[in-house]
């Protein structure tokens, strides 16, 4: 009987460059279309009060907007692109929660006193 060598195979280049595959490009495009399925993590803070327990919920609410926002815009262009519609960062961060409930179209009325709370 022969002896088999066995061979290990470390580093490997692919068949087609990643560019030049249509096919590729379809499938990378359609699972970055794709949201994130990882749920969104809430901080587990304990609530002390109603207010505090509505402020919460304005902001989780806000980021989970963004975040959808973002996930349909093409992948490396996602800043970029919610930038240009919806304003920096910075930006943002100086709004009061009515005004981005506003500016991101969502449909939830605030009470009084935390609508003009900064994001």
């Amino acid at each position: 009987m022969q002896e088999k060598q066995k061979t290990v195979v470390q580093d490997t280049e692919l068949l087609v460059g990643l560019g030049k595959s249509k096919r590729m490009m379809a499938m990378r495009e359609s699972q970055a279309m794709r949201p994130a399925s990882t749920p969104v993590k809430k901080n587990q803070t304990f609530v002390v009060n109603k207010r505090d327990a509505e402020i919460k919920q304005a902001r989780d609410l806000i980021e989970q907007n963004i975040i959808k926002i973002k996930a349909s815009y093409p992948p490396g262009m996602q800043n970029k692109l919610f930038a240009l519609r919806y304003g920096s960062e910075e930006k943002i961060q100086q709004m009061s929660l009515q005004q981005l409930f506003a500016v991101l179209n969502i449909n939830q009325v605030l009470a009084k006193g935390v609508a003009e709370l900064k994001f």
